[in-house]
């Protein structure tokens, strides 16, 4: 089966789709994706063994412009272009992970009458993903209370496809000597104690100016209780508090193996895009979330399932205070509320979500 892969822009979108993409190449299936030369996958593609068929960059502006004026003609041009790469190399099935260049990949694909598979990441759909559901023959949904449903075809909740190197650690996580293996190599690299509780700090790959200040001014009482391992985004280490550094507090601008973070992290401060959820729910990590409070609201909605079931602490971005900190994090820095809300996290994260959704394409197409 030849499938013609979907995602763009962001590392939320592309990393899903690569995993979904290694899953159906190891049952012999040819995977082809699509993306623009601006977004991450221009990188990340090629680096996974990937093809990548680079399409042009089509803005979806929901507010009177010109680029509104110019959209109906730049989506006729670039449907018909990926028609004409479908007849080519004889596509079977579609899969689309939403974003700007999903859509046009769903209308070529229902001219050409082949089979639409969506994987929606987010707790609350997108545009894209919206449109593409009027017509698919199966919908992929990581959370259950995404409002999201195949109009005449297959809906399924299957997790959210994970990168291979979360999946292998979650694996690692199920034997004690394995974790701790993990765990006191990673607590190597980073020169700390793997005896001792490791908080991680991290706002994504760009960071985030409020975690980063606002945690390192709660420095002096958060090492009482515990290390720190704070990643800041690249060129954002001078938001944290100089006082704050030093043994037990490690400060890095970028980890590009966020797996070699986690070994060591018993809890998570950070935000709650759909794909850090879903990591840190399969390998069973409690987590304090501070959603973006940008876009629809997804980001609280992908973590409430979570905060509900008491695995998550909550707390407002416009609220993320050192005080805060003090008051909310460091009480939750002890092995029995740790063990209690990873047990809730293990009970319901979803580590096979790639195996799942391909068998979803296969079942569809």
């Amino acid at each position: 089966m030849k499938v013609l892969a979907a995602a763009g822009g962001t590392a939320g979108h592309v990393n899903p789709m690569l995993a979904t993409a290694r899953e159906l190449t190891e049952r012999g299936h040819e995977v082809l994706a699509i993306g623009t030369m601006e977004g991450l996958e221009a990188d990340l593609v090629p680096a996974a063994g990937l093809e990548l068929y680079p399409i042009a960059k089509i803005p979806l502006p929901r507010k009177p412009s010109l680029d509104l004026v110019r959209l109906p003609g730049r989506m006729r041009a670039t449907v018909n272009e990926l028609r004409g790469l479908m007849r080519a190399r004889s596509i079977d099935a579609v899969i689309g992970f939403g974003g700007y260049v999903s859509t046009p990949a769903y209308l070529a694909a229902r001219q050409e009458k082949i089979p639409v598979i969506i994987q929606e990441q987010n707790a609350r759909p997108g545009l894209a993903n919206k449109l593409g559901a009027r017509w698919a023959k199966g919908v992929s949904l990581t959370f259950e209370t995404t409002p999201l449903a195949a109009k005449n075809g297959i809906t399924r909740v299957t997790g959210l496809p994970l990168r291979k190197e979360i999946s292998d650690l979650a694996a690692d996580f199920q034997v004690p000597e394995r974790r701790w293996e993990r765990r006191n190599a990673a607590a190597e690299r980073f020169g700390l104690d793997p005896e001792t509780p490791i908080v991680l700090v991290t706002g994504g790959s760009s960071g985030a100016q409020r975690l980063n200040v606002a945690f390192s001014q709660a420095a002096t009482d958060i090492r009482k209780h515990a290390q720190v391992l704070h990643i800041t985004g690249r060129g954002k280490s001078s938001d944290v508090d100089s006082s704050s550094t030093g043994e037990g507090y490690r400060v890095e601008e970028y980890v590009g193996d966020m797996e070699e973070a986690y070994a060591v992290a018993d809890l998570v401060v950070t935000r709650s895009g759909a794909g850090m959820v879903a990591e840190l729910a399969a390998l069973g990590i409690p987590a304090v979330v501070v959603p973006l409070a940008i876009g629809n609201g997804e980001q609280y909605l992908n973590a409430k399932t979570y905060i509900d079931a008491g695995a998550f602490t909550h707390i407002p971005n416009d609220e993320f205070t050192a005080d805060r900190v003090r008051s909310e994090i460091v009480p939750l820095i002890n092995p029995t509320t740790l063990k209690e809300r990873r047990d809730i996290l293990l009970q319901s994260g979803v580590s096979n979500g790639g195996s799942a959704v391909a068998d979803l394409v296969e079942e569809c197409a």
